[in-house]
């Protein structure tokens, strides 16, 4: 539908700030969000240069770079281990914040919405600085289920402190917003508003062979090397000896580049590198879920929300999942897909013999999970992501 522009300069100004300009997990969700929202007119607000400034181009969206200091830029859950440290790089936001908090004045923005980690910390102060209200959206789970490091604890105290309302994407990750020996007597007062997913017109059919498909960003808490263990364990069960295993998808980060690395030596010395193809990254993973007969998701930690399960359940095709976080608030076991233990090849292998060698199986569980999709669409996630925010317009 054509948006009047006239009207749309009068719609209330809401930025969207994240230190990242990959075309990862939260910032697919605010191009989506900032390009099919009709109550507000957004304003993204990236830390750095990157892929997702010719997607927001393309969608229309306007946004702007802020680059940031040094000792923000250079941070990272890794970054550290104690107190000055911490400390240290809140003080290092300031100057981020303060010049931030200039251009928020200048757009006339009437909310602050953050949506990174280093985001939560700059983006707040500058909201404060700038006396815009604040909206912090949590895209991943705070820390590990007891992390008490003060990374973990410092994350908390910001989301505790700075803003003035809270968005989470799954109930995993609004619990993990609140310190771990308070969970048991407090519930988080994060609103859920989970992420959007296009569904296909039509579910493809299924392939003649058994392929299982791995799509996401490559890292240890991916688990594409649970994958592979798992994928060794049912050929050695007697899986279909055509089944092959496909990992799509890249390392995004340094961190994450030795670990991609070392894992096709890893499926040659489980015996399988004949049946695993490694495809690297791919502009969109619905032709490649179209195309398997399963999916997988591996990670051996708790996940904030899984936007791989979701798009694999709108192309209609079982998923077999980590239990771990949000994918097991988003699959009922049995039903629309499978749930294994975080980090359990052995489980995971079961399921996929079991979904190998019955067909009808497969199809109902794929038919069911397309149906529980229904949830994640676009406009209804929209719609959810404005009745969670714009209350707190000023």
């Amino acid at each position: 539908m054509d948006v009047d522009l006239t009207a749309r300069d009068h719609r209330p100004v809401v930025a969207f700030v994240t230190h990242s300009a990959e075309l990862s997990g939260a910032e697919l969700f605010i191009l989506r969000i900032a390009g099919a929202t009709r109550r507000v007119r957004p304003l993204v607000v990236l830390g750095e240069h990157g892929p997702i400034e010719a997607a927001l181009r393309a969608a229309g969206v306007e946004h702007v770079v802020i680059p940031l200091t040094e000792t923000v830029a250079s941070h990272t859950e890794q970054t550290g281990g104690g107190v000055r440290d911490a400390l240290g790089k809140v003080s290092g936001a300031a100057a981020t914040a303060v010049r931030l908090a200039g251009l928020l004045r200048r757009h006339e923005v009437a909310l602050v919405t953050t949506h990174s980690a280093k985001a939560h910390v700059y983006g707040a102060l500058a909201g404060r600085l700038a006396r815009v209200p604040v909206v912090a959206h949590a895209h991943s789970v705070v820390g590990k289920e007891d992390d008490t490091s003060w990374n973990a604890r410092l994350l908390r105290v910001v989301f505790a402190v700075l803003p003035h309302g809270r968005v989470a994407n799954s109930r995993a990750t609004a619990a993990s917003l609140l310190p771990p020996r308070r969970r048991t007597t407090r519930t988080s007062d994060a609103a859920v508003v989970r992420c959007p997913v296009s569904l296909p017109d039509r579910v493809a059919d299924a392939p003649a062979r058994t392929l299982f498909v791995l799509a996401g960003r490559v890292s240890e808490t991916k688990g594409q090397d649970v994958a592979l263990r798992a994928f060794a364990l049912a050929r050695a069960a007697g899986i279909d000896p055509d089944a092959r295993l496909r990992i799509v998808g890249e390392a995004l980060f340094d961190r994450d580049r030795a670990f991609a690395a070392a894992l096709p030596a890893l499926a040659v010395e489980l015996g399988i590198a004949d049946a695993v193809d490694f495809i690297g990254h791919v502009d969109g993973v619905a032709q490649e879920f179209a195309a398997a007969s399963v999916a997988l998701h591996a990670s051996p930690v708790a996940e904030g929300f899984g936007q791989v399960v979701i798009e694999a359940m709108a192309s209609g095709r079982p998923v077999i999942a980590s239990a771990a976080g949000a994918p097991g608030e988003m699959i009922v076991d049995g039903v629309d897909g499978f749930l294994v233990a975080p980090g359990d090849a052995a489980a995971m292998a079961d399921a996929m013999l079991r979904l190998a060698s019955d067909p009808e199986l497969r199809a109902r569980v794929g038919a069911a999970a397309r149906v529980s999709a229904e949830r994640y669409r676009l406009d209804r996630v929209v719609e959810d992501w404005e009745q969670a925010v714009t209350p707190h317009l000023r």
